[in-house]
């Protein structure tokens, strides 16, 4: 046998090393961290395979790495990240059994957090950084092949208003922010790329500084990069202005159901929101009228000198007719979006920045009966199954306004079923009248068995990775209206499966009715908390309450929901919950299923404007 070297030994006496605990590195203080959080991350695989002394060791490597970074004058940025990881790990652990009196999370230092803005207050200026001049161009540059024009791993930035609409940003918050998260670990950008640190010193600066934006927030990154669309957004027409829909007369075009369909059906493959020809969606009302790189496409009262008939028609325009590569309009449709506009070009349902799959589900919602809205509902389900799961047929159940679809197996779902049609009959008493249904149509329940199935509802409902913490959530695509949980694999009491259903099924009610998604996800709560009130996933919501408050940033952020999404749910449960009294949320719900509109519904029922009661409010439970 020969002998080993010591330059051939010396690798399998660092393998032994790695194996025993005894180091997570030669020397920690070399780690990067992206080295710390693998080691981290290594503890929950290590314990689902059970090797629990193996997860304590790669921790203990973890933290060696942690306090190496804390050792430094100033802890690098992500620091907190990866010590919140640790922490989450660490207790892990000791709910497996591990002792882990040794294993010490170094903390990063407190920080002092800044009062809450009201939503009236304008963003800060962040100090000297451009977003048109600076931060496009370096995420054109570092991150344009992947994720400006293209979409992968389900994540694309065309615009800041994608961006933003993404999660991937957390205004005031730079080191929190996904986006900042996945430079600093190295997952992105991939290919051996790097992000210079005076870029990320910039990112988060921006980020950190309210996100703002000094150019048109619709153009897209690849323009700005190039020094094109600098400018404030133009202004749309006065007849967009409006946020409050027309009521229709007689004889009238309904954009809602004569008009949004088409545009949808006919347009919305090149014109959508990945990748949009000539940089001109249709997703909304608002950025249908902007237009693209050519101008606004409608002259509200004046269809012959809308662009969009124009292109329809083939006449008076240069390049080619529309739709491209498909079929003319036949002129019925032509005529009937050319009526519209000759009304003025306004929404009859919702807003003008609502998307136009959202309100052509409203306008279609109206129309039919409960019984032939439950027929769509539930074959537009199996569909939006189908883009989530392809691989796999899904168990259903159905029940008084509740359609349960899932993937557990088939008596487990049976069961769940009934939890749920308990609860649902619960929902309904605490938000809607005695004598309406819980919703028209009813609410689809998305049972998931795994986290990974489950993101995938994130990856194709919402374009975005599963934020975390967030095990269920509820919502609206197209027909659908949905609730979604991960059903618990553990839970002796029932109580916290309850807590999930009530949330979640009270969130979708709400949602469905064309409430805002703060609002939503503040009954869903409001409601869980009355159905279950002992559930530890309740007391830990009251727990974190005040935490979440101050990862806001914003009263702002918090209502166009931009905040972190956690805290923001955290938040809105606690600021509905306070507002929950003597039936004021049904009877708010009651007065918007009436007609009236949500901020007037809200300020007749709670005595102040959302914006205002809000501030109010996080203002006193922040103390």
């Amino acid at each position: 046998m020969s002998r080993l070297t010591p330059q051939a030994l010396w690798p399998i006496l660092v393998g032994m090393m790695f194996a025993l605990g005894l180091a997570s590195r030669v020397e920690s203080a070399d780690m990067t961290p992206k080295d710390i959080r693998e080691r981290i991350d290594a503890v929950a695989k290590l314990l689902a395979a059970g090797k629990p002394d193996e997860a304590a060791s790669s921790l203990a490597a973890g933290i060696e790495g942690l306090q190496a970074m804390q050792a430094k004058p100033q802890a690098p940025a992500g620091f907190k990240l990866l010590s919140d990881r640790a922490a989450a790990a660490r207790k892990a652990l000791e709910k497996a059994g591990v002792d882990v009196t040794r294993l010490e999370v170094p903390a990063p230092a407190a920080a002092v957090p800044a009062p809450l803005r009201p939503a009236s207050a304008p963003p800060q200026a962040a100090a000297g950084v451009s977003f048109a001049r600076q931060v496009a161009p370096m995420l054109v540059r570092s991150c344009g092949g992947c994720h400006v024009s293209g979409r992968r791993g389900n994540f694309q930035m065309v615009s800041y208003q994608g961006l933003m609409a993404s999660g991937m940003v957390q205004r005031g918050a730079g080191n929190a922010s996904r986006l900042v998260e996945m430079i600093l670990s190295g997952d992105m950008p991939r290919g051996g790329g790097r992000v210079s640190a005076d870029d990320v010193g910039m990112l988060i600066s921006w980020i950190d500084r309210g996100a703002t934006c000094d150019a048109d927030p619709t153009a897209s990154l690849d323009m700005l990069a190039r020094g094109g669309a600098t400018g404030p957004a133009p202004a749309p027409p006065p007849a967009m202005a409006a946020a409050a829909p027309i009521p229709l007369k007689p004889g009238d075009v309904a954009f809602s159901t004569d008009v949004a369909p088409i545009l949808l059906e006919k347009c919305g493959m090149c014109h959508g929101a990945r990748d949009p020809e000539n940089n001109f969606q249709m997703t909304t009302l608002v950025l249908l009228v902007k237009g693209g790189r050519t101008g606004a496409t409608i002259v509200p009262g004046k269809a012959a000198d809308s662009l969009i008939v124009k292109k329809l028609r083939g006449v008076g325009i240069e390049g080619q007719r529309m739709p491209l590569n498909a079929p003319p309009l036949p002129n019925s449709e032509i005529a009937l979006i050319e009526k519209w506009i000759n009304q003025g070009g306004r929404i009859d349902l919702l807003t003008p920045s609502d998307p136009l799959e959202k309100v052509v589900a409203v306008g279609k919602a109206q129309r039919l009966s409960d019984d032939e809205l439950a027929v769509v509902r539930q074959k537009a389900a199996e569909l939006l199954w189908g883009r989530m799961i392809p691989d796999e047929q899904p168990f259903m159940d159905r029940r008084e306004g509740l359609l349960v679809v899932g993937n557990l197996p088939e008596q487990r779902l049976k069961d769940l079923a009934d939890k749920a049609a308990d609860v649902a009959g619960f929902v309904r008493r605490e938000i809607v009248a005695p004598d309406a249904s819980l919703l028209k149509g009813g609410v689809v329940l998305y049972a998931f068995r795994n986290s990974y199935d489950y993101s995938a509802l994130w990856q194709v409902v919402k374009g975005a990775e599963r934020p975390k913490r967030i095990s269920g959530n509820a919502g609206t695509s197209g027909d659908v209206i949905y609730a979604a949980i991960l059903v618990p694999s553990q839970d002796e009491s029932g109580d916290t499966t309850r807590a999930m259903l009530a949330e979640q099924i009270a969130a979708a009610a709400v949602a469905g009715r064309g409430f805002p998604a703060w609002f939503s996800l503040g009954v869903g709560r409001a409601v869980a908390m009355k159905a279950a009130p002992k559930a530890a996933v309740v007391q830990d919501w009251k727990r974190e309450l005040g935490a979440a408050i101050k990862q806001l940033g914003s009263a702002e952020d918090f209502l166009a929901g931009h905040a972190d999404p956690a805290a923001t749910a955290t938040a809105a449960g606690g600021f509905v919950s306070s507002l929950a009294s003597a039936g004021k949320l049904a009877q708010c719900v009651a007065l918007v299923d009436g007609g009236m509109s949500f901020d007037n519904a809200f300020t007749k029922i709670f005595r102040s404007p959302p914006q205002q009661a809000f501030t109010t409010w996080a203002r006193n439970a922040g103390r």
